[in-house]
């Protein structure tokens, strides 16, 4: 009975853990979901004075991008990050993929995402 119960814990806890990671390529079929997306960040628009929303567009450069992580500068700060030291390298984001409601391309993004980490080449 033991043997089954642990089976049955780290099935279940096997299924609560896994992540799908994925390119900008597959993001529009995940949304509303929570994925790890693996990206190359190719542009940025920094919070200007006053305003606290931070752009990281992967893979594509804006106005073409085709996946932008928002975060705000507070959240920056929550997972030490800054944005310039980003620039030109490939990272995981996770987080839960949405929309815009009022983005007319509706370029998929993860708002504050709960990790963004450097991949190691």
């Amino acid at each position: 009975m033991k043997n089954l119960i642990f089976v049955f814990l780290v099935t279940f806890s096997i299924n609560c853990f896994s992540q799908d990671t994925i390119t900008t390529a597959k993001v529009k079929d995940y949304m509303d979901k929570e994925v790890c997306v693996l990206g190359k960040v190719v542009s940025f628009k920094l919070a200007a004075e006053g305003k606290f929303t931070n752009y990281i567009n992967i893979d594509q450069a804006y106005p073409e991008s085709i996946f932008t992580v928002v975060i705000t500068t507070n959240y920056l700060e929550k997972l030490n990050l800054k944005i310039e030291d980003l620039k030109d390298k490939n990272i995981y984001v996770k987080g839960k993929i949405t929309t815009y409601k009022n983005d007319p391309k509706q370029v998929p993004q993860i708002f504050n995402p709960s990790s963004i980490e450097i991949k190691k080449d």
